[in-house]
């Protein structure tokens, strides 16, 4: 059975993960992945609009390419550290 999230749920599901990411626990290309998928599945929601959050659910998508292409994951995440709380923050004034 395949469970249909709200668009609310989402995104507070992406600010956890990221909000992970940000504080360093450990992190899998797996979890890249899903952070890939889950900001593709938000990027095509009608109900999302806006420059800003459209560009920052792009940039998400690319940092989740990215980890599961990446050979040092540590480092792949502390490249990004200066962005997870803009990312964070724009995704909030969505919720």
């Amino acid at each position: 059975m395949q469970v249909q999230l709200s668009l609310q749920n989402k995104l507070q599901l992406l600010c956890d993960i990221l909000d992970e990411h940000q504080t360093g626990s450990c992190v899998s290309c797996n979890e890249h992945a899903q952070l890939e998928r889950l900001a593709a599945s938000l990027l095509a929601h009608e109900k999302l609009s806006g420059q800003d959050i459209q560009n920052v659910l792009t940039n998400i998508q690319q940092y989740g390419k990215g980890g599961t292409a990446a050979s040092d994951l540590s480092m792949h995440i502390d490249n990004h550290q200066e962005q997870f709380a803009h990312w964070i923050d724009t995704v909030q004034q969505k919720m």
